[in-house]
């Protein structure tokens, strides 16, 4: 679980990032965020991915890196 919850918290730092770097192109972050949550969904199952969500830190973690 918290090889999971390290992955969607680099996910949404990734695109928090990307969005407040975009110049009018976020609809195409939108699009590249759901594709890769929906990876993460595809790889551990819905229910997996809601239990991460809701035991995501308040407090942002240690940055990660999924290479």
């Amino acid at each position: 679980m918290n090889g999971l919850i390290a992955r969607l918290e680099l996910l949404l730092r990734g695109y928090a990032a990307a969005c407040d770097h975009a110049q009018g192109d976020a609809g195409r972050l939108v699009e590249q965020f759901r594709r890769d949550l929906r990876l993460l969904v595809a790889e551990y199952g819905p229910n997996a991915v809601d239990i991460a969500l809701d035991r995501f830190p308040d407090e942002p973690g240690p940055k990660a890196s999924l290479h």
